[in-house]
């Protein structure tokens, strides 16, 4: 294919790094005039992997850390793992040798910081009470020269240094491992202690928190080997868990819900017995009822962090580490051989229906595991596939009514659990069956009608076949799939006409002349694909009572289901037409009167002919809908807010500063005092009053408290500044939730009501969007004109161009885009009405943010990615290149992300505004990568496949007696993107193997979660269980006992627990309470009055009426739901007594109807 030309993949880097570069210096302008918690930016910017690192944990901002990493990837060849343990002791040595003790300004040296009554350990030194700042030798020496002085130094003296030093080694290290965007360094490794066993040694304890789960388990595991690497430079023996310890570990064990696996108690016996670390973690929820106070183990609470790294990273992860274990000649892991899982069993690929562990109301079934009529397998990559992203025909999912629609996840058979189908007019549509009796394959999506199976204006009586779902081979890659049989499809028969420089055939007859004289097999465009899905008896039947006329061939009546199974196109008369029909129409004289031999409807075409015609089907994959597609702006919960200013219980419900304001009432808020002026004041930075101004100065931090900072003169003021008389209903927040109380200026609160976007724990404003791959687009179909496309560097002609993305452009959801129109015009009036200066954005409409920059952040990250808007899309996702979603450590199987516009976010994101408790620093943009380095991004990126074609040694070999490992696809010529890297290739050049119009081809709504087609959940369901009647590859009696048993019936038994156990709330001011007050009125004190008789202050309690927080109508929402299933679709006998038992629970809960709804309690 002929693809536009581009400018140079530098120069594109060159454009995004000067505009980035301009962008800070305007930013740093505003931020300098002392409105924020700091005078500059606190987003620092990073080139690559070493620099993300270095600027991700704070005690490598003094050294030379990303110059060393630099130098170990060059040394490793790119070996990550290899590059974490060896950084991991550079970094310790340097800590240990050149570190200089200083006193942790963040707890005050005591180690801990406080969280609500409680307290967790210190992030900022690790829990030793003290940092390091270091000597010059640090930027000196060199790799060599630090451990050569390390290995000679005498390691003793004090125990907290040394585990403080392995403490930073151990998140160095981690950081590596995830890539330096990850939040598992910052917050997922708490701190290292030095222990003593019962036997007088010394061992290390590693102390681990839940977003630890963010590394992944080759992250977890690691991070223990790398902890046994560094205690052995210190000469600390190993641990030696006691009885106690061990038995801690089984009832926590059994305790937590979070684990994708969970040990044997002797399993965890031989963990805890023979790890060399002693694994301890941060307790969070339910508390152990056995093994309490112990020694060693600080809390009684569960420790997830350790079990994450126990059970997840340890066990699933135990050949990664015995691989670098005997790199590196450690002992003491033999143990974890005994975790190593040898394969077993028969190679034969049999139905898997994990996908159906949950299946859930209003989300149908499409196909059961590997049932005909499912979708059917076929080996490709579109331009809009790759990385967990699928695509089927446009009219396929029409056929599901829109159930299915671009971006929607699937969760699917094989090869992976989940992905994201996108359009892909090339490939096969669905068959058909209309309620005139016709049927014939779908190729036009535009033939099927968009509405529900239980609509009247419904034409569909069944679909036999869903049509094909196009999987790229890095999907096997990736989930370490074994090759599946390939269909006989059209690009196979091409590859192997190409290999034998024969012309593709213009029609059927030329067809079998080459089949004939070449030997090669028949042209699949002519073959049913249904014929393997018959047997060999019933496709003679078929044959035979076919009735040939000189015009065409007419099936009888009780012959038609044959046909439809068969997927061979006919008329409402009867008459079959289409290519399939070509080759029924040339075999019918061969049909004899004799009985066939046993086999597939296939096997007996082939008994009719010495062509040989291979299997247009091999393999049927089953699905179901998953999360539904979606973008929208991010709001905070429980409620939407415009500014971070704490209002307290003053805002009322509606949490309004317009209502706050007036009463001017005390708020939890930052305590500060002016070093110059001595002034207390609630900003981080002071110029003095109007009476006696000084030059701008950082205030010092007190205390948070609650008192008054003289809101209705602050609300008055903000007003004038942004010149409003008419003020817009601007939300707050009750509290702020970061450790200091800092807050915004209520200017931003203002002007973003006004502008009516809201705003996000750490001040940004944000738009969630599912994730879809694009590696190639046309102008037309994202709202390029031919000069805005060259404008932005594609060099096109035609707006039918198709030209390769740049791998840090994304194209973003059209419903979005008049949100992101009102962002920009908000910085732009902050810029003017806050700062004095010049607006940035000048946007009036959507195509303005065309070439736009914006940060793309994953919720499980700490670093954002430079981006740039490109176009639009109809979809609910945003379009963006593999390496763009991996970059974000994320593939597109469903996830959401972010994206924040640069100015904006840069403007008002700040650290000091996230919470001090554990994961507040999880989706935050702490660091901002300007380039992609495909080396550097996700390893998942790297299998997608970049070949133009796949070749005829491919599809042979998927054909070979025993499933072949996907690798062995690498030795056929097909190329993937690891493939290219190093090269001038690397980001650019990249092919597939199958063309699409238009990649808003696809379903206007999905009744799922579309706004303009709002339907109940009963609703949704019953038009889930209509739709399961239309598909023929799906079993309503099946889904539902699967829908009863995993969701509904839990969902009632849930509730009524829930029922039992409720609070009781107020309609006025939301409190709630465990117990009803004595009282029976709520008991929040809103406000102080005077009597009007005594003239005495008194309290004004909340007039509000306390309810129950759970109804009856909550509980037995879905009694009738299950009732209606079961009687017009059937289930499973067991499902049905059980809701028999359940449903006679809540009736006679609710017996008294008068009891149980929702109404005040007095």
């Amino acid at each position: 294919m002929d693809l536009a030309k581009r400018i140079p993949e530098s120069e594109y880097r060159q454009r995004l790094t000067d505009e980035c570069h301009r962008v800070y210096g305007i930013v740093n302008q505003a931020k300098a005039q002392g409105y924020d918690p700091k005078l500059e930016i606190e987003i620092p910017m990073a080139s690559d992997l070493a620099e993300r690192t270095q600027k991700l944990l704070k005690f490598l901002h003094e050294r030379n850390t990303a110059e060393q990493i630099r130098e170990l990837n060059s040394k490793h060849d790119g070996n990550r793992e290899m590059m974490a343990l060896e950084i991991a002791r550079i970094v310790c040595a340097e800590s240990y040798l050149y570190g200089v003790k200083n006193t942790c300004q963040t707890c005050n040296g005591t180690g801990e910081i406080k969280r609500g009554r409680g307290s967790i350990s210190c992030d900022s030194c690790g829990g030793a009470g003290y940092t390091l700042s270091y000597k010059n030798e640090v930027m000196t020496n060199s790799i060599e020269q630090t451990l050569e002085a390390y290995d000679a130094a005498v390691k003793s003296g004090d125990s907290i240094r040394q585990a403080l030093c392995m403490y930073h080694g151990i998140c160095a290290g981690l950081a590596v491992l995830t890539e330096g965007i990850l939040v598992a360094p910052l917050e997922g490794v708490v701190s290292c202690r030095i222990i003593t066993n019962d036997d007088g040694s010394n061992c290390l304890a590693v102390n681990f928190a839940g977003p630890i789960r963010s590394a992944g388990g080759t992250g977890q595991a690691l991070s223990v080997l790398i902890a046994d690497i560094l205690r052995r430079d210190f000469n600390l023996g190993t641990a030696k868990c006691l009885y106690e310890e061990i038995e801690r570990y089984k009832e926590e064990v059994s305790i937590y819900r979070g684990l994708q696996y969970r040990p044997s108690n002797p399993e965890l016996e031989i963990l805890a017995g023979n790890c060399p670390i002693f694994v301890d973690g941060e307790g969070v929820g339910k508390e152990v009822t056995g093994q309490r106070d112990l020694r060693r183990v600080k809390d009684n609470k569960v420790r997830e962090g350790a079990l994450l790294v126990m059970c997840e990273g340890l066990v699933l992860k135990a050949p990664k580490i015995l691989k670098y274990v005997d790199q590196l000649e450690l002992d003491g892991w033999d143990w974890l051989n005994q975790f190593l899982k040898t394969s077993k069993g028969s190679s034969e690929i049999k139905p898997n229906p994990k996908y159906m562990a949950e299946v859930l109301a209003g989300r149908p079934i499409f196909g059961m595991p590997m049932e005909t009529g499912s979708f059917r397998l076929r080996y490709g990559r579109s331009r809009l596939a790759g990385l967990a992203t699928t695509a089927c025909h446009p009219a396929s999912m029409k056929a599901t009514s829109g159930f299915v629609s671009i971006g929607t996840q699937l969760k699917y058979e094989r090869p992976g659990k989940g992905t994201v189908v996108t359009p892909c007019d090339t490939v096969q549509g669905p068959y058909v069956q209309w309620l005139d009796g016709s049927a014939h394959r779908v190729q036009d999506a535009n033939e099927i009608p968009l509405c529900l199976p239980n609509d009247v204006e419904y034409t569909i009586q069944r679909v036999w076949d869903l049509g094909e779902l196009l999987v790229p081979i890095g999907e096997f890659l990736e989930n370490n799939h074994p090759l599946l049989k390939s269909p006989y499809v059209p690009e196979w028969h091409r590859a192997l006409l190409k290999e034998q420089t024969i012309s593709f055939p213009v029609d059927f007859v030329e067809s079998v002349k080459q089949s004939e004289i070449y030997r090669v097999p028949m042209n699949p465009e002519f073959v049913a694909v249904g014929w393997q899905d018959l047997s060999s008896e019933e496709a003679h039947r078929l044959m035979s009572g076919l009735v040939v006329s000189s015009d065409s061939v007419v099936c009888p009546a009780d012959l038609r289901e044959l046909v439809y199974r068969a997927n061979i196109n006919i008329d409402a008369q009867g008459a079959i037409w289409g290519p399939e029909s070509d080759l029924v129409r040339w075999l019918l004289p061969k049909v004899t009167a004799e009985s066939p031999a046993e086999g597939t409807g296939l096997d007996y075409i082939n008994s009719l002919t010495d062509i040989e015609i291979r299997p247009r089907t091999t393999f049927r994959i089953g699905c179901r809908m998953g999360k539904p597609e979606g973008s929208k702006m991010r709001d905070m919960k429980p409620s939407r807010a415009h500014c971070l200013f704490p209002i307290g219980k003053s805002g009322g419900n509606t949490k309004l500063i317009n209502n706050a304001a007036p009463k001017d009432e005390k708020v939890g808020i930052s305590s500060r005092f002016c070093p110059k002026c001595k002034r207390e004041t609630h900003l981080a930075h002071c110029r003095g009053t109007e009476e006696d101004p000084h030059d701008l100065m950082v205030t010092n931090y007190h205390e948070k408290k609650w008192r008054s900072v003289g809101m209705k003169e602050l609300w008055e003021t903000a007003l004038d500044n942004c010149e409003i008389t008419t003020p817009p209903a601007t939300k707050g927040v009750e509290n702020v939730k970061n450790a200091e109380g800092l807050t915004e200026p209520l200017e931003k609160g203002i002007l973003r009501a006004k502008h009516g976007v809201s705003v996000f724990r750490d001040g940004t404003i944000r738009f969630d969007m599912v994730d879809i791959t694009m590696t190639h687009f046309r102008p037309r179909e994202v709202g390029l004109s031919v000069e805005k496309a060259r404008e932005l560097g594609y060099l096109v002609d035609s707006l039918d161009d198709t030209c390769e993305l740049f791998t840090q452009d994304v194209v973003i959801p059209q419903n979005c885009a008049d949100d992101l129109v009102r962002v920009c015009q908000f910085t732009d009036d902050l810029m003017v009405k806050l700062y004095g200066m010049e607006p940035y954005y000048n946007v009036d409409k959507p195509e303005d943010l065309l070439g736009q920059l914006i940060m793309g952040i994953a919720p499980h990250t700490s670093g954002a990615i430079l981006g740039r808007v490109i176009g639009f899309t109809t979809v609910k996702g945003h379009y963006g290149h593999p390496y763009y979603h991996a970059a974000k450590r994320r593939n597109c199987d469903g996830d959401i992300d972010a994206i924040i516009m640069l100015t904006e976010g840069l403007l008002n994101f700040s650290r000091q505004f996230l919470p001090r408790s554990r994961g507040g620093q999880m989706d935050a943009p702490l660091i901002l990568t300007m380039g992609i380095n495909g080396s550097e991004i996700d390893k998942e990126a790297l299998n997608v496949d970049t070949s133009w074609d796949y070749t005829n040694a491919f599809y042979n070999l998927t054909w070979s007696d025993e499933p072949p490992g996907p690798k062995e696809a690498l030795k056929t010529g097909i190329e993937i993107a690891e493939d290219r890297l190093g090269t001038s290739g690397e980001s650019e050049g990249f092919g597939f193997t199958h063309d699409t119009t238009d990649c808003n081809e696809g379903p206007e709504w999905n009744p799922y979660n579309d706004k303009s087609f709002t339907l109940t959940m009963r609703q949704k369901t019953m038009a889930q269980f209509a739709l399961g009647e239309v598909l023929f590859g799906v079993d309503n009696l099946k889904q539902s006992a699967k829908l009863i048993d995993t969701h509904l019936i839990r969902d009632m038994r849930g509730n009524l627990r829930a029922f039992g156990q409720q609070k009781v709330r107020c309609t006025k001011c939301g409190a709630k309470y465990r117990r009803v007050p004595i009282s029976g009125t709520c008991m929040t004190i809103q406000g102080k009055t005077t009597d009007p008789f005594t003239g005495e202050e008194v309290e004004v309690p909340c007039p509000g009426n306390l309810i129950m927080t759970v109804s009856h109508g909550a509980v037995s929402k879905y009694d009738s739901l299950m009732g209606d299933i079961i009687a017009r679709y059937g289930c499973e006998d067991y499902i049905s007594q059980l809701y028999s038992y359940v449903s006679y629970w809540v009736e006679q809960t609710f017996e008294d109807p008068s009891k149980g709804k929702q109404q005040t309690l007095f």
